[in-house]
């Protein structure tokens, strides 16, 4: 009350901005408090006196705006020193932006309080949030960078609900440039809706306009930029999209695979067959279009490809062996109503042999004669993986499953080369 008191005197133009100054450094935490007083500061910085006149406001900006920088040095001047910390400690936490070491946690904890204090201005002021995230993308960044976007949360819903997501989507990716692209990119990633509901025609719209804004020379546009909304995308859409995912960064290729099923978890098992107006896709779908990838039109290395088919089964966390079965399974059908294979198929089986045990039921007693009927050794190069997934699994009696009753089965000329190139 005090400082409210001094800060709305009508004369001493330089007391009254200390009185600004000082109210500021209890909310962000520099000048040493408790945590109710520094709540109250914070209440008295941004609903008191920042709305009474021109004046105060600028000079609350200031002292924000300094604060910010303090805790930017303080960033710069710890960052040797929580590194080390960091390189000795074991086990790392799971998600990037939790601190890894003790060190890292309390320097996180010095440096959030000011960075909240200026996201809140920030909302009042959204040209601000340009200066956030220059700051944020310096080289000796990593402290404050981390510190931003752990609280990028709070920014973007209370900017989106002032302004529309569309719209400071627009205004901010207007504002920065190329080196700020990653905090810009965290920035758009908070701004999607938190709940079941999926992001508007707008934002996937505005995200389309930023990744045209920062396309390459040579016309190559960054698929990182719609990530954000592509839970939005209709399935067809996301198909279309599905080679410039692939062709990504490992990271940036998970991350729009996660994306894309987060919003249609409870399909993670099926292939829908209505295509027109559905959005998302389901795990299921994914590696079903990711085998039917044409990578040659789409100018992707076939090295590519499969990798991209592999790095899903090597996730059995989230491509369950449920899930890997429901994808194996519609190709197969799809096979036998006249499709041709992928490319990767018989190697996906394969892979699957190795990381599924629970599967090589199914694969030697339903999948394998599936591909038999379907005539799959009319194919030179799907009939020797064929053959050399039966071969994995026809001495595996021991388990209580064996592929030698479909190998017995075989046309008697497919027989003889299956007995030519893996005798008993």
């Amino acid at each position: 009350m005090i400082l409210r008191d001094i800060a709305f005197q009508r004369n001493e133009t330089s007391l009254r901005s200390e009185a600004v100054k000082c109210a500021v450094g209890i909310a962000a935490g520099r000048l040493p408090s408790t945590a109710s007083i520094e709540e109250k500061a914070l209440k008295l910085v941004m609903n008191v006196i920042y709305p009474k006149n021109d004046e105060l406001a600028d000079y609350v900006v200031d002292a924000v705006t300094k604060e910010l920088e303090s805790a930017a040095s303080f960033a710069t001047a710890t960052l040797l020193r929580v590194k080390e910390a960091n390189d000795k400690v074991e086990s790392k936490p799971k998600s990037a932006l939790l601190p890894s070491s003790e060190e890292e946690k309390v320097a996180l904890e010095s440096i959030r309080k000011p960075v909240v204090l200026y996201m809140a201005l920030c909302v009042r002021r959204v040209d601000m949030i340009k200066y956030l995230l220059e700051l944020s993308s310096h080289d000796d960044a990593y402290l404050l960078s981390k510190a931003v976007r752990s609280n990028m949360t709070k920014l973007t819903r209370a900017a989106a609900a002032k302004y529309d997501s569309a719209k400071i989507a627009l205004l901010v990716a207007n504002q920065v440039s190329a080196k700020e692209i990653p905090i810009l990119l965290s920035f758009l990633d908070n701004l999607c809706p938190p709940d079941s509901a999926i992001p508007s025609i707008e934002l996937i719209e505005a995200c389309y306009s930023i990744q045209d804004r920062f396309s390459h020379a040579d016309g190559r546009k960054d698929p990182r930029f719609i990530i954000p909304v592509v839970s939005g995308m209709k399935r067809l859409e996301l198909r279309s999209k599905l080679c410039d995912f692939a062709a990504a960064a490992d990271n940036v290729f998970k991350a729009a695979l996660h994306r894309m099923s987060e919003r249609v978890t409870r399909y993670a098992l099926i292939y829908r067959e209505e295509s027109e107006n559905i959005h998302g896709m389901s795990l299921c779908e994914q590696l079903v279009f990711l085998h039917n990838l044409d990578f040659t039109a789409s100018n992707i290395p076939q090295k590519r490809y499969v990798d991209a088919i592999r790095i899903c089964l090597d996730d059995v966390d989230v491509f369950t062996d449920r899930v890997v079965m429901a994808a194996l399974d519609h190709i197969s059908n799809a096979f036998l109503h006249g499709d041709p294979l992928p490319l990767a198929y018989l190697r996906s089986i394969i892979l699957t042999c190795s990381k599924h045990e629970s599967l090589h039921s199914w694969i030697c007693h339903t999948l394998l004669p599936k591909l038999i009927d379907g005539k799959v050794y009319t194919d030179k190069r799907h009939w020797e993986g064929w053959m050399r997934c039966a071969n994995m699994l026809e001495h595996t009696a021991e388990s209580g499953v064996s592929s030698i009753n479909v190998i017995q089965s075989l046309p008697a000329e497919q027989y003889r080369q299956y007995r030519t190139k893996y005798p008993q």
